[in-house]
């Protein structure tokens, strides 16, 4: 109508007369006015009802795969990327939705929502959208603002059909048409989200399609031709509009810049034109299965960036190459504890012995052996003793609570247990009921059996060790690992990072942890000195950068936590180790100020990124960050797999998820365990089979952590899918803790999260409904509670802070809302009665100890521990 108002106005003063459009029956203000009469008392009320229904519980925000993080403060800064359906497609769809009952817009709409629900990993979502609000005669040729905008509800379900899908929007779209006249600004206004400055409030993408027909303007002695600006700015983070011409439809992509890279966006566009086409092919298909991936990506992100096949000594066995190395050189150095050398030839006649010894002991092919020893020779000595033998090793921390290693050895079925003086005196009652071997006193039983290598009796299928990990289900689980397993991780480390003469390597962390696999193995298997270091030395920084200095050690292993403590130690830290020019970060993520902190502090050094766990012989992936040259690292990286492992982000259904969007972390390859102790149930559900390279008998390890593969192929770490965490290197799974604390008089209901209000401090803090009582007496509880955590878990495992709730906070959908738990307060003292310092030495610690742990009032009778203190924390004290 409005082209043939301006041909005609045209015309008539082309032609010198006046126009014959007939007068308005109405004008916009009259418009106006009406609507605002009309929109009162029980039809607004109406109106809003619906509205209010419909938007309840609906997600405020769209989590979009972005290439950047959003600003705090939106600045409209965008770009266009034109969009274009082939004829074919657009007639497929237009077909579709006539079959189907439905417009050409909510055929379009059901599949933008599949993308956003890929792209983002949400079920639920907000699209807003213009609507032209022209719902009588007399505003059809009406100049003046009608356009409202609807916020339209979307839910995906993937195992639905697209039929299924393309009914509930349907639903959707005809409510909103027929509740259009509240304008949205009422709406935000009674809806009242949650407002920021980085982003639209309810919904933050739009799709439009210009579906009114369009006729071209043509007027006597001029040529029209429309012209598609290129624009500069957009309110949105994807506004998708598209109109039909020529038979095609056809539009544009907007986005915010600020976000996305254009070459983003066209794969956004690639994938929706794919998903369109899925839909017009076969409406009746669940929506699972419609591909979106063209067949370029999906080679490169199974095949072309997992080409990580490479020889190794796949037949080998751990104590094999070591019994190599000891025949090669026997007399080179293997350890160094205590200011003594240890050759390759007394260890490997040592291990021979006890291994002998072990054998008369019914110690065979995979038999599960306790080993609680603290960091020793003779800890080396009994592990190669327990390989040689066949058996597998099972590490019990002697300062891990008795009920806890009663559990794991009854769990691994350990009749057997090897100690020192130390476990005998932290775990008198270990090993009753089990034959217990003291490698500090009992040497004499077998100091005249063979120094020979026994008879080899396993393979490299065969377990290694039996590492324990934190349990979602309320107990630890054992992870079976293989020799076939750690001899790839280290051959491929040796391979990519190769020794050079002169190295030294240091061993520090506890053996209940696999990094303990390569610390102890890597360099032991390849001529390269040891220097074992004592739990004391490790937990004091200064003592610790003393003796890797002394040591000249030029490799090191640690968790960036401690990696945090030894930059911010006193001194250059570069200076004081000028030969430790390789480090390892491992255990937990890796922060980008942690990194420019390191360029900063050891500039000359190497630090490599490794991502993995257990149930992957430690590692899977290695990154190594830039170089003090590089440019700043906006992003850290976890990087690609190493050598015979392969690396997907897959979706919720298994499928490969597209560059940049986020997806859960699957693992295949020569490293994966066996799976786990007696956990049938849980070894089915973690080791899947492979159904995404279609190789048979494969499996996969589903990691249970969030990432995005980068345009380089680079895997980025994004978080944790379930309740598992990583403090200080420790995994925990939170339910473990949960479920011990839902044991405890007192408690009715426990929640245990990670907060870190300080960068670089993170704390367990447990959130607990249970009887009502004063501040005394929940203290006096929460004393109790500690003690008796303390009987049961490590002590890395017992939240350092509690907080008291009459009930946990709730999503709309009935689960517990771990974001809205609250901020602990300032933890206070745990203890009885408070005695304050009493003279100037106690007041000097009393204000270390506030400093460190950040609280107001620290008593002499009070537990560093029970005030928030941690091992890396009590270093800092000293």
């Amino acid at each position: 109508m409005l082209t043939q108002e301006v041909r005609e106005l045209y015309e008539a003063y082309r032609e010198g007369r006046e126009s014959s459009l007939a007068e308005l029956p109405i004008q916009y203000g009259d418009y106006a006015v009406w609507q605002r009469e009309w929109l009162q008392g029980e039809v607004m009320e109406e109106q809003l009802a619906y509205w209010r229904a419909q938007l309840v519980g609906a997600p405020g925000k769209l989590e979009l795969a972005t290439d950047r993080r959003r600003p705090a403060v939106q600045s409209y800064r965008g770009g266009q990327l034109p969009v274009q359906l082939s004829k074919s497609l657009t007639e497929g769809l237009a077909e579709l939705s006539k079959r189907s009952g439905v417009t050409m817009f909510m055929t379009l709409l059901a599949a933008f929502q599949v993308l956003l629900e890929r792209y983002s990993g949400q079920e639920e979502m907000v699209v807003g959208t213009p609507i032209a609000n022209r719902t009588r005669g007399e505003t059809e040729g009406l100049i003046g603002f009608f356009v409202n905008t609807l916020a339209l509800r979307g839910r995906v379900v993937e195992e639905e059909s697209w039929e299924q899908l393309l009914g509930r929007v349907r639903e959707v779209c005809l409510g909103a048409y027929a509740h259009q006249e509240v304008p949205f600004e009422k709406l935000v206004e009674e809806l009242q989200p949650e407002r920021e400055l980085s982003q639209q409030p309810l919904f933050q993408v739009m799709l439009i399609l210009q579906n009114a027909p369009r006729e071209e303007l043509q007027m006597s002695g001029l040529r029209m031709m429309r012209v598609r600006g290129e624009g500069g700015s957009t309110k949105f983070d994807l506004t998708l509009a598209l109109e039909e011409s020529g038979g095609r439809l056809q539009g544009s992509i907007e986005y915010s810049s600020d976000l996305f890279d254009r070459e983003t966006v066209a794969r956004l566009s690639a994938h929706y034109e794919r998903l369109l086409s899925e839909l017009s092919r076969d409406a009746g298909q669940q929506i699972w299965r419609s591909e979106m991936l063209g067949s370029s990506e999906r080679e490169q992100l199974l095949w072309e960036w997992n080409q990580t096949a490479r020889a190794y000594p796949a037949g080998a066995c751990i104590h094999e190459l070591f019994e190599a190395q000891a025949a090669g050189s026997p007399a080179g150095v293997a350890l160094i504890w205590g200011g003594r050398e240890v050759s390759y030839g007394e260890l490997n006649r040592r291990a021979n012995q006890l291994a002998h010894h072990l054998r008369g002991q019914g110690v065979g092919p995979e038999a599960a052996v306790g080993v609680c020893l603290e960091r020793s020779v003779e800890m080396v000595v009994g592990l190669l003793a327990v390989l040689k033998a066949g058996g597998a090793y099972v590490p019990l921390d002697p300062r891990y609570p008795g009920a806890r290693l009663e559990l794991m050895m009854a769990d691994a079925g350990v009749e057997l247990l090897l100690t020192d003086e130390l476990g005998e005196q932290l775990q008198p009652g270990l090993g009753a009921g089990r034959e217990v071997i003291n490698l500090g006193q009992d040497w004499s039983e077998w100091s005249g059996a063979a120094e020979t290598n026994p008879e080899q009796v396993v393979g490299a299928e065969n377990l290694a060790y039996i590492i324990y990990t934190s349990g979602s289900t309320g107990t630890p689980k054992g992870v079976l690992g293989t020799h076939r397993g750690a001899v790839n991780r280290f051959d491929w480390m040796w391979e990519q990072y190769p020794f050079a003469a002169g190295e030294v390597c240091c061993q520090k962390t506890s053996l209940s942890f696999v990094d303990s696999v390569w610390e102890v193995w890597g360099p032991l298997l390849r001529g390269v000195p040891t220097v074992l270091l004592e739990d004391e030395v490790v937990k004091d920084p200064a003592a610790l950068i003393a003796r890797l200095g002394a040591g000249e050690v030029t490799r090191i292993v640690l968790v960036p936590s401690l990696l945090r403590v030894l930059l911010e130690s006193e001194g250059e830290l570069g200076a004081r180790l000028p030969r430790l020019q390789l480090w390892v970060s491992s255990g937990e993520a890796l922060s980008g100020e942690l990194v420019e902190q390191f360029r900063a502090g050891l500039g000359s050094a190497r630090l490599l990124n490794l991502y993995g766990s257990a149930e992957v012989a430690a590692d899977a992936t290695c990154w190594e960050v830039p170089g003090a040259g590089a440019a700043g690292t906006a992003v850290v990286k976890i990087g690609r797999g190493i050598g015979n492992t392969q690396v997907y982000v897959l979706g919720a259904e298994q499928e490969l998820v597209p560059v940049g969007v986020v997806g859960e972390v699957y693992v295949g390859g020569v490293g994966l365990a066996r799976g786990y102790q007696r956990g049938g149930g849980q070894t089915a559900e973690r080791f899947v089979p492979d159904g995404v390279s279609g190789a048979a008998g494969r499996r996969l390890y589903r990691t249970g952590d969030l990432g995005r593969l980068s345009r380089d192929g680079e895997l980025e770490y994004v978080g944790r899918k379930d309740h598992q965490v990583k403090v200080r290197g420790y995994r925990i799974e939170t339910g473990e803790v949960e479920a011990a604390l839902r044991e405890l008089e007192w408690v009715r209901e426990a929640v245990v999260v990670v907060r870190e209000e300080v960068a670089g401090d993170q704390r367990l803090v447990g959130y607990l409904v249970g009887e009502s009582g004063g501040e005394e007496e929940l203290r006096e509880r929460e004393r109790e509670l500690r003690v008796q955590l303390r009987g049961r878990l490590p002590e890395y495992m017992v939240p350092s802070a509690y907080v008291w709730l009459a009930e946990l906070p709730l999503t709309p959908n009935g689960k517990v809302d771990r974001r809205g738990l609250p901020a602990p307060e300032q933890v206070q003292s745990a203890a009885a009665e408070y005695v304050g310092p009493r003279n100037e030495l106690e007041e000097r610690l009393a204000g270390i100890w506030r400093e460190l742990l950040r609280v107001e009032r620290v008593g002499v009778t009070d537990n560093f521990f029970e005030l928030g203190g941690h091992s890396l924390l009590a270093t800092q004290v000293v």
